[in-house]
């Protein structure tokens, strides 16, 4: 009896980690790896050069593994097929990053033509100009129902860095995984060495 109490609850824990994972469905997203030749600029630079506008939205990865960032996108805008741009920073060459964009299920929106653009230095994008090259990401918004005119849907893109191919904003759910195969086996080991005994 206490066995059967012990497994329902392991199964019970497994079925609430994985409908977690369901929840946030409304998520697209892409891999991008950053050119081995990307002219990468100091940190200090950023501050001196008087051309760097920011009036475009960005993420930083500064001493970080992961950042992100909330935008509020028209539903007028998605009408009209614009397109959302954030810049990405602070990435190192040859590295490989994970993009997500994920907005809540209330809102009848799909996200489309994810993708990153690169920006050469003085190169004017979206009324802005810098000294050095940008990376950008950019999508669209698109209605998937009748959404109110001038509506503002947050969306939230995140920049999470890959190690071994793998985001590292999921390793904490792979250990826990592991860790609860691990009580699984542990826990059925001494009734599976048993029956194996009985057996001879």
């Amino acid at each position: 009896m206490q066995l059967a109490r012990t497994q329902l609850g392991q199964w019970l824990f497994v079925f609430i980690l994985f409908s977690i994972g369901f929840v946030h469905a409304n998520t697209e997203s892409i891999l991008f790896q950053v050119p081995h030749n990307f002219p990468l600029s100091d940190v200090r630079d950023r501050f001196v050069s008087s051309s760097d506008v920011d009036t475009v939205p960005f993420i930083s990865l500064l001493g970080e593994t992961m950042a992100q960032v909330t935008v509020k996108v028209n539903t007028t805008n998605a009408q009209l097929g614009s397109a959302t741009y954030i810049e990405l920073k602070d990435l190192q060459r040859d590295e490989t990053y994970q993009i997500k964009v994920c907005w809540s299920a209330i809102h009848p929106v799909s996200i489309d033509d994810l993708q990153t653009i690169i920006i050469p230095r003085s190169t004017e994008f979206q009324g802005t100009t810098s000294d050095h090259a940008r990376i950008v990401v950019a999508f669209q918004m698109m209605s998937d129902s009748y959404p109110s005119e001038n509506a503002m849907v947050p969306i939230q893109v995140s920049l999470i860095t890959t190690k071994l191919g793998i985001p590292v904003d999921i390793y904490p759910i792979l250990v826990v995984i592991v860790l609860l195969i691990a009580g699984l086996v542990v826990t059925r080991a001494p009734h599976v060495l048993n029956d194996l005994l009985l057996k001879f």
